[in-house]
């Protein structure tokens, strides 16, 4: 008989089960992968001095201080590049657009101002350039308000809304021309669109949503073709959802207990990547399509706004088919951008809305060439439309909302009700306190990867957002920066209140205090710059952050990503090559 095994010792035991308890205290050693949802923005007092952050890592900052207060000048606008250059706009006139050199991304610095228009905002949202054409274009716009302050515009610049400038030296960009503009009052964003076949050919949009222009023009659209080198801007179209369809620029809703009154203007466009198709960002009825191919082709049109559905011959109109996609969730927020989601049939839309529960993103389907489906009967894949399909749809005509994705601060349920006493926010009432109403938790801007899109989200900091599957887009990374004490310039309504301003001895405001510590207030379109991503926050200027989760690869290490503005990059892609 064989001899029985001997039991292993004590020690042998300990030794033999050894291994799997280092695996195990090796596995409890681990973070956990598990995905907790969206994180809600931090209190500015428990946000570290050098932000707070999942998947990204602070590689620079300047926070634009004003050498006379030394203090951050606030009121930062939007942002664009060439090269090395980054430039930053002002929302309001008593600053101008500010030039940073960017070669070393660890230590943006100050190297000098862009000439503007004396008493506009220059940049407040919108300021865009065509980096190898050395073009650079500011918008022009109403600065926003500062106590009972006029600012003074002399007469022969009143109605200017475009400078284009020329960039071959980056850090002393020199006037070309100044474009005036009907109803320049009004104006609100401005977009470039370069025509992928023809390099020099590069026209600028408009859009009039800060008021109601009387002509019922929403778009206006500007060659700027040969410029910086020989610049003659012209006007190449006009459009407007009054101008053609007679939709008033107000529509009052009436409901149980109130009324609503909604704004039917066009808040932003974008340009289809050939140009043939502009994107819509409508305030009031959502995202919409409209025809530009005669200007994309060069065809010969008419230049003024179509009178009429049907009306033939203009350089823009409607799709007579188009059906435009309801804005967010419970429509808080007008469309206040579009941006396609490159190589793929689907564009994002940024809903800007400052009341609770504000706005957030919605991914739309807009395929053209419908899709296949299945046959019941004979269990094969059919056209669109063919025998026994279960229906189809071109999403070019026909936009469908394939996902959302919002911050928690978008729970409907959770906004206080008229009446309402509103104390601090507190987990035992899950109703928003004054520490979360007092600034606007709504997303600005975005710019899109084919996996992964990065948004300026207001109070609620730079997100990135997994889009692999739009029907179920998902955080993956944060950034929260720690805002000064004090600024120079009060930032917006939106996360106010304001002290009266400051003025020097001929009345001119020279500061303007918060009332409250300022907040995190990321605005400007995040732009990837030599594999970094950068954006502007109102209240503390510029940020550099090296972007380390999922997809990262997808940012470029060298040039830049802008999105909004197709071909600008690089002709025939958007937002930047290798992506079309």
């Amino acid at each position: 008989m064989a001899e029985r095994p001997r039991a292993p010792s004590r020690l042998g035991r300990w030794l033999l089960l050894a291994p799997v308890a280092l695996l195990v205290a090796a596995a409890c050693s681990q973070p956990s992968t598990e995905y907790t949802g969206v994180q809600p923005r931090t209190a500015v007092d428990k946000i570290p001095s050098g932000g707070q952050m999942k998947n990204f890592t602070l590689v620079g900052s300047n926070p634009l201080i004003d050498p006379k207060l030394n203090l951050p000048r606030g009121m930062n606008g939007g942002i664009t590049a060439i090269r090395d250059c980054l430039y930053v706009g002002s929302n309001i006139d008593l600053q101008p657009t500010l030039i940073l050199d960017m070669k070393d991304m660890s230590k943006p610095t100050i190297v000098g101002e862009v000439p503007g228009i004396k008493g506009k905002g220059m940049g407040i949202e919108a300021i865009e350039a065509v980096g190898d054409l050395n073009l650079l274009v500011n918008s022009v716009r109403a600065p926003f308000g500062i106590g009972k302050w006029k600012p003074i515009v002399s007469a022969e610049d009143k109605n200017v809304g475009l400078v284009v400038y020329d960039a071959t030296d980056c850090q002393k960009p020199q006037i070309v021309s100044k474009i005036n503009i009907p109803q320049n009052d009004f104006l609100h964003y401005m977009t470039l669109w370069r025509d992928p076949n023809k390099a020099d050919r590069v026209f600028a949009s408009v859009t009039f949503n800060s008021g109601v222009p009387e002509d019922g023009v929403d778009i206006r659209v500007y060659d700027l073709t040969g410029c910086p080198k020989s610049c003659n801007p012209k006007l190449a179209g006009e459009w407007g959802l009054r101008a053609q369809l007679g939709v008033p620029a107000n529509v009052t809703t009436k409901y149980e207990g109130g009324t609503r009154v909604d704004n039917t203007q066009t808040h932003d466009v974008t340009w289809s990547l050939d140009g043939k198709r502009m994107h819509l960002a409508q305030t009031k009825y959502g995202y919409l399509q409209i025809d530009s191919s005669a200007i994309a082709e060069g065809r010969s049109c008419d230049v003024s706004p179509a009178k009429s559905k049907n009306e033939a011959g203009h350089c823009l109109s409607v799709f007579p088919d188009f059906k435009p996609l309801a804005a967010f969730g419970t429509e808080v927020a007008n469309v206040h951008g579009v941006v396609k989601i490159p190589g793929r049939p689907y564009v994002a839309l940024q809903h800007e809305g400052h009341a609770c529960p504000f706005g957030g993103i919605t991914f739309a389907y807009i395929g053209t060439d419908g899709f296949s489906t299945y046959d019941r009967a004979t269990g094969q894949l059919v056209a669109p439309g063919g025998a026994g399909s279960v229906g189809s749809f071109r999403g070019d005509l026909f936009p469908r909302n394939a996902g959302t994705f919002a911050l928690p601060e978008q729970n409907p349920d959770r906004c206080p009700k008229q009446g309402d006493q509103i104390p601090p926010t507190t987990a035992a009432t899950g109703i928003y306190g004054t520490d979360i109403m007092r600034s606007s938790k709504t997303v600005h801007n975005a710019l899109a990867l084919p996996s992964v899109l990065f948004a300026t989200w207001y109070g609620g900091g730079l997100r990135a957002v997994d889009i692999t599957n739009p029907q179920s887009p998902f955080e993956l990374g944060f950034f929260f920066n720690r805002p000064a004490p004090e600024v120079k310039w009060c930032a917006e309504g939106a996360a106010g209140p304001c002290a009266d301003p400051e003025v020097d001895a001929e009345g001119v405001p020279v500061r303007t205090k918060q009332l409250l510590p300022p907040d995190v207030f990321a605005r400007s379109y995040p732009i990837a710059m030599n594999g970094h991503i950068v954006y502007s926050d109102e209240n503390m200027g510029v940020y550099v952050l090296k972007y380390t989760g999922p997809h990262a690869n997808e940012i470029p290490a060298k040039g830049l990503c802008i999105s909004h503005n197709p071909s600008v990059t690089a002709p025939g892609y958007e937002p930047c090559a290798p992506y079309r």
